[in-house]
């Protein structure tokens, strides 16, 4: 029974939502769990590769919202179409990711990994270049890597674990940096990496439709991944 219901939440889990219900609230112990599940889980070597904003804040996530418009969306250079295959949208400018409309949204921004409140553990010589900079101030892909992955772990846990206490998900990494930044009071030289949405789907709409324009559904892909066993 427990294997089936961990099996039905990560298939859930891989599915987008695109609009709430918001006349419903988070029980503010739930938002917390979630939050230990996005502060709390693997990273390398336990370094704290990214901050992560909670935001619950209407106001603040309609502005975050906003910041996720698709500017060229239906223009004549974009053939990107709805899930229905209508470019929609003439003038030009798209709908939001409205994943981001949620109840809760996560901001995942970049963070100095070895900075341990006002310890800073030094590096050992074969780490020196994942400090964040290499020789010519451009990101070393050594430590890019590390943060990407932290990142997508911590979306991972937050996905999986939010599904299971019967919420529903969308990340978005589809946004207008300076703007988001700005929202977020993200400090310079630093950058928002993923966003997140966690809250109570509505049950009465397709999990597609935009948030705010019911005239508006998102594309979807049928799951193509492939796995190898190699079991002794």
């Amino acid at each position: 029974m427990f294997r089936q219901m961990i099996k039905k939440s990560i298939h859930k889990s891989q599915h987008c939502n695109r609009n709430w219900d918001l006349s419903k609230k988070m029980p503010q112990e739930d938002i917390d769990l979630i939050i230990e599940a996005a502060t709390q889980c693997v990273t390398k070597q336990n370094l704290n590769h990214y901050k992560t904003h909670v935001i619950t804040d209407r106001t603040l996530i309609e502005e975050i919202e906003a910041a996720t418009a698709i500017p060229d969306f239906g223009s004549e250079d974009n053939e990107f179409r709805g899930y229905d295959g209508v470019q929609g949208y003439d003038e030009g400018f798209g709908p939001t990711n409205s994943q981001i409309s949620a109840h809760t949204v996560l901001a995942f921004v970049e963070d100095e990994p070895y900075q341990f409140g006002e310890e800073i553990r030094e590096p050992l010589e074969s780490e020196r270049e994942m400090r964040g900079k290499t020789g010519d101030g451009k990101m070393s892909v050594s430590y890019k890597e590390d943060r990407d992955q932290a990142v997508g772990i911590a979306a991972g846990y937050v996905n999986l674990v939010a599904t299971m206490m019967g919420y529903s998900t969308g990340c978005c990494k589809c946004f207008h940096m300076d703007k988001i930044n700005k929202a977020l009071g993200v400090p310079e030289g630093k950058n928002t990496v993923l966003l997140m949405g966690v809250g109570i789907a509505d049950p009465a709409r397709q999990r597609q439709e935009h948030h705010s324009d019911a005239s508006f559904s998102f594309g979807s892909h049928k799951n193509m991944r492939t796995f190898e066993t190699h079991y002794a």
